[in-house]
């Protein structure tokens, strides 16, 4: 499809300046197409990103950073993200694992790390002068956390559409490389693993204890438990039996929580303003399966799976709770369905759940969630370390992913969830540190068995 003149200029001048190396034609060119996508139409732009797509996998770094995000901005919540994000997420894969290793290595041989602003030719050229003996290309990975912003920048913006997530390559290394770089590009890495936790068409088993009632539930596009609290109540409340009082038979709905309002429910799924005057309010005490409190402050991902789904159980709130805020992205967009099950599922499933731990044993538990530093996990008799890592990179080469991948560890290994998706991240985490080619990232192979057996791993597969 042939594109507009003017488009079609802007075009042709951005892939001469990217291929030329030209970068003041090519922010010049970068301007007007700023100034003139918006008088576009969605086919025009998508047009403009499949042509441009060759121009992204063959730029500089210096060039390609803010081209991926132009292309970014040209393809938004609407367009075909397909033609490049092959070349995005490798491309931020690769800027987040040498952020990683540059800090790491900077801090060793060179002195503190400055501030991306402030980091010269001089700063560059000590850098690939100490490190010259360690890695094979310090240029490269220098490059990979000067840019490192402008490359990871476009894969958090267009991973708040579901599509994208869907179809996102390379998720396994994304998230470990995201996760490792947390500490070192913390205002976006910490915001992408949060994107990558997000459960897209997650089943759900929903129990309201007081009325007895149960749901089958799909979530997708929920990053938090403050937004799934506010979903569950909007989608929830209106399901529930209402019993009918009096000679007229009138519904009686006193004894049920107030739904959240409009506004709280468009922040929450993304179709309203993020943050509602008033606030938002809770409907509901939200308990696992076990009994453990599910505090709004953690992730869908964290609730424990009964029989390979997730069980929540709502409960009359012990106290008055409310925040500011529906949705921790602003163009996420949520989605609920909630379908009533039938009486006897739901007593099946009522009767095998535990009754929620008073509030004096939450608040203890909840206090007592800190990170501590023994990573090591409790293997069935003769299984160790290494059956672990082998199994579960041979898993992820056949593409088995996420959740999935930590259920099929659970079972090969007799593990619990928790466990077991502890074993999964540190086997990632052990390939990360690995990547850094630096001797202090060994993990401690009595407190992180896993992780420093990957990381041996990792490293004998890179020697061979």
């Amino acid at each position: 499809m042939a594109l507009p003149d003017a488009l079609q200029t802007i075009v042709n001048d951005i892939a001469a300046a990217a291929r030329g190396k030209d970068p003041e034609a090519f922010l010049a060119a970068g301007q007007r197409l700023a100034d003139r996508f918006h008088e576009a139409s969605r086919q025009d732009l998508d047009a403009a990103v499949t042509l441009l797509a060759p121009v992204l996998t063959d730029a500089p770094e210096s060039l390609g950073g803010p081209l991926a995000q132009y292309l970014g901005s040209l393809i938004g919540m609407d367009g075909d993200a397909t033609p490049v994000l092959d070349t995005l997420v490798e491309h931020a894969c690769r800027a987040l694992e040498g952020t990683r290793q540059f800090v790491a290595l900077y801090d060793e041989l060179v002195g503190p790390v400055p501030e991306r602003a402030e980091c010269g030719e001089r700063e560059y050229e000590q850098f690939v002068a100490a490190a010259a003996s360690r890695i094979d290309d310090p240029g490269a990975v220098a490059r990979s956390w000067m840019y490192a912003e402008s490359w990871v920048q476009p894969v958090l913006f267009l991973g708040q559409r579901a599509d994208v997530r869907r179809a996102l390559p390379q998720r396994e290394r994304l998230t470990a490389a995201a996760i490792a770089a947390e500490d070192d590009l913390p205002g976006l890495a910490p915001w992408l693993v949060g994107l990558l936790r997000i459960l897209d068409d997650e089943p759900l088993v929903v129990l309201h204890r007081p009325t007895g009632t149960a749901f089958r539930v799909t979530i997708s596009g929920v990053s938090d438990n403050f937004q799934l609290h506010t979903l569950l109540g909007a989608h929830i409340i209106p399901l529930l039996p209402v019993a009918r009082r009096g000679v007229l038979r009138r519904r009686d709905t006193s004894g049920l929580p107030a739904a959240p309002t409009p506004a709280m429910l468009a922040a929450a799924d993304g179709s309203g303003d993020l943050a509602p005057a008033g606030g938002l309010t809770g409907q509901f005490n939200l308990v696992d399966g076990l009994g453990a409190w599910i505090w709004n402050e953690g992730r869908p991902d964290e609730i424990p799976l009964i029989d390979g789904v997730r069980v929540i159980v709502l409960d009359p709130p012990p106290y008055q709770r409310g925040w500011d805020s529906g949705r921790a992205y602003p163009l996420l967009c949520a989605s609920v369905e909630a379908t009533p099950l039938p009486n006897d599922e739901a007593r099946m499933w009522l009767s095998r759940i535990k009754p929620a731990k008073p509030l004096d044993q939450a608040t203890k538990a909840s206090e007592a969630l800190v990170w501590s530093d023994d990573m090591a996990v409790a293997l069935p008799s003769g299984r160790d370390v290494a059956d672990v890592v082998n199994y579960t990179l041979a898993a992820s080469a056949r593409g088995v992913s996420g959740l999935e991948l930590e259920t099929a560890v659970a079972g090969e290994f007799s593990l619990s969830a928790e466990d077991s998706a502890l074993a999964v991240d540190r086997v990632f985490g052990g390939i990360t540190r690995a990547a850094t080619l630096n001797e202090a990232n060994r993990p401690d192979p009595v407190k992180d068995p896993i992780a420093f057996e990957s990381y041996r791993q990792a490293l004998e597969r890179s020697e061979a």
